[in-house]
């Protein structure tokens, strides 16, 4: 029972640093796409006053920006930054009740009959969690989980 308490511990902290670093990178992108398409909507504006010099570029503006407006919904995650950040916080708070029954674990303040109930419940809402979430697909980006180990290491050996 120690090493299955300790590995979703150490899973659902994972999760949750996973979640707070996607949520940062939509959130970025989110932004970065909102300004680009600011500058492209703002050009075409400008490109209408030489519109009868260069009618062509004009016209690509004004499409490019109309496309950009129309496929922004479409982007993959974009528009699932605070459903991550949610996420995030959701499993830091699970995360902090299984650090509790890892120390009552270890220091023998719970019952042997109350641990394995405990470690359900705590199971259970994890997959609640996830329930909640199943249509925000979660990206898949090595880097950020390189990133998301990295700091789960330094966390679980600074506090255990």
């Amino acid at each position: 029972m120690r090493d299955r308490i300790w590995n979703n511990l150490a899973n659902i902290r994972y999760k949750a640093i996973y979640m707070h670093e996607c949520s940062k990178l939509v959130a970025k992108l989110g932004r970065f796409y909102s300004f680009f398409l600011a500058i492209i909507s703002t050009s075409s504006v400008a490109a209408w006053a030489l519109w009868q010099e260069y009618p062509s570029v004009w016209a690509i503006i004004v499409a490019v920006s109309q496309i950009l407006h129309v496929a922004k919904p479409y982007i993959p995650y974009i528009k699932y930054d605070k459903e991550y950040l949610e996420m995030h916080f959701k499993f830091e708070n699970l995360y902090l009740k299984y650090e509790r029954l890892w120390f009552k674990f270890e220091s023998n303040k719970i019952k042997d009959s109350d641990i394995e109930d405990y470690f359900y419940k705590l199971r259970e809402q994890e997959n609640k969690i996830q329930e909640a979430h199943k249509n925000s697909p979660t990206p898949e980006l090595i880097y950020l989980m390189d990133r998301s180990d990295k700091k789960l290491y330094s966390i679980l050996n600074l506090n255990f």
